[in-house]
């Protein structure tokens, strides 16, 4: 009786421990920042958002990244309001998403490793087909993801109001520093 106890509560053990291997391979945001820059004839234009949902699966190499637009801080609130309201219309439109792949095999990732990710980024409500490189490092007990690509607004359909056509850009920098756990 004890030997068949003993063998169920081994299987149980296994089990238990492999699950929870398997869960420490998926990845979740844990600090961190995603900027944009942009120059305009009248300034540059600056936000950051700290608030990231970040799903990485080190095994499969999936990835998933949803941005909240309101999240995105200026340095002037009128830039905020104008971002959110006519240019991104983020009621309508709430967030930025990246679905994709990263190529390579990061389940024993140690050293600082340039990877190839491509997937599909919704901005507006369009999505798109998009590729860029990203750096990813092991620091201090966390993954650490860098990356930096330019998005064009008007490859998702953002409009500039036509009072400001000559003095807003219709690209950014995105650039991101995400530690990862």
């Amino acid at each position: 009786m004890i030997r068949f106890f003993s063998k169920y509560f081994l299987v149980a053990l296994a089990i238990c421990i492999s699950a929870n291997f398997i869960q420490a391979q998926e990845l979740t945001f844990d600090h961190g920042k995603v900027d944009f820059y942009t120059s305009s004839i009248l300034s540059d234009i600056e936000a950051t958002s700290e608030e990231i949902d970040v799903q990485l699966d080190l095994t499969s190499g999936d990835v998933k990244i949803v941005i909240g637009i309101k999240t995105f801080e200026f340095e002037y609130e009128m830039m905020q309001d104008h971002f959110n309201e006519e240019y991104m219309e983020s009621e309508k439109y709430p967030n930025a998403t990246f679905i994709g792949t990263i190529d390579q095999n990061l389940s024993d990732l140690v050293d600082k490793t340039e990877v190839n990710v491509t997937g599909e980024m919704t901005i507006h409500g369009v999505s798109k087909q998009i590729s860029f490189k990203s750096t990813l490092f092991k620091k201090d007990g966390y993954t650490v993801v860098k990356c930096k690509f330019p998005i064009v607004f008007k490859d998702y359909n953002v409009e500039e109001p036509s009072v400001l056509t000559k003095s807003v850009a219709t690209d950014v920098e995105l650039k991101s520093t995400l530690y990862l756990k």
